[in-house]
């Protein structure tokens, strides 16, 4: 697998047994875990961002420039980033010309964009756009869930690591995770780009991509149950993403034991009452769930 995957998955928690043998094996893994755990340890309130982002782009030219480079270092840094943006939520929501939003586990967060378009941002999610330059780069980078309502006639692209979607004045839902991505049209037209191939979708209409593989579909829905209700909603999606899905909601990490997390699941839980939560994504499979710590949840076969 791509190192740089990897890494992602690792930041995320999603590596599976396979994965973390692998990451486990990089010659580069004892200074990421290092750099992990004194990046748990950060409480001072007074931590300048800004400056920290200043420090981390100067290393970064100097080594470009440098003639021989420690190879490691790279990803290293890119790490490094990646924990000082995770800080930045608590004390920098917009570095320089670009805006930036981002949210914790258990939260969402509403935002207008330069051209009156609102958009809300679902639990583990971030959403950036130069704010000042918005009129000659009409576009905004997502990582994770967004619910967008398009002012009529606004147009901008909504850039994933995944695929691409292009709109004019509409109300679409995309949600970009490892190894998924999905896009629901419920109002207009929008347009997804995925490795040279352009799919149009008109409302009631959705896009899938599932490790590699396209699924289209339709909906009945006329809003993400999300944004609307606060519940999280799956049709025909692999029990893993239902799962992962319930870890930011909630917050808390969940293990299964002789599960197949690759099943499709068809159903939805409530974002507000965890106990209720989990019945609703077990009595169906005929899972049991135990809790042995606050910060565990155990799935394991009836």
């Amino acid at each position: 697998m791509n190192k740089e995957l990897l890494i992602q998955k690792w930041l995320d928690d999603e590596l599976n047994a396979a994965e973390l043998k692998a990451f486990k094996a990089l010659p580069e893994y004892d200074s990421y875990t290092k750099l992990s755990e004194k990046a748990k340890l950060f409480k001072d309130t007074s931590y300048n961002v800004s400056l920290e982002f200043e420090k981390l782009n100067s290393t970064i030219k100097k080594r470009k420039q440098a003639t021989k480079t420690v190879q490691w270092i790279k990803p290293l840094l890119r790490v490094a980033a990646i924990f000082i943006i995770g800080l930045a939520v608590y004390y920098s929501p917009i570095y320089g010309d670009m805006a930036t939003v981002n949210t914790l586990a258990s939260n969402t967060a509403s935002i207008e964009l330069p051209d009156n378009s609102k958009v809300k941002l679902n639990a583990a999610s971030s959403l950036k756009f130069e704010k000042r330059n918005w009129k000659k780069k009409r576009e905004v980078s997502l990582v994770g869930e967004a619910y967008f309502k398009v002012e009529k006639g606004s147009q901008f692209d909504v850039v994933t690591w995944l695929g691409k979607v292009s709109v004019l004045g509409t109300q679409f839902n995309v949600k970009q995770r490892v190894n998924y991505f999905e896009v629901i049209c419920y109002e207009g037209l929008v347009s997804v780009s995925y490795k040279g191939e352009e799919i149009k979708l008109p409302a009631g209409n959705t896009f899938k991509l599932i490790d590699g593989a396209i699924v289209v579909g339709e909906t009945n829905d006329s809003l993400p149950s999300w944004a609307a209700k606060n519940i999280s909603s799956f049709k025909s999606v692999p029990y893993s993403e239902v799962i992962k899905e319930f870890e930011r909601q909630y917050n808390i990490k969940v293990e299964t034991n002789n599960i197949d997390a690759e099943q499709l699941f068809t159903g939805s839980f409530t974002n507000n009452d965890e106990e209720l939560a989990l019945k609703s994504i077990t009595l169906p499979l005929q899972l049991k769930f135990n809790k042995p710590n606050n910060a565990t949840i155990v799935l394991t076969k009836e």
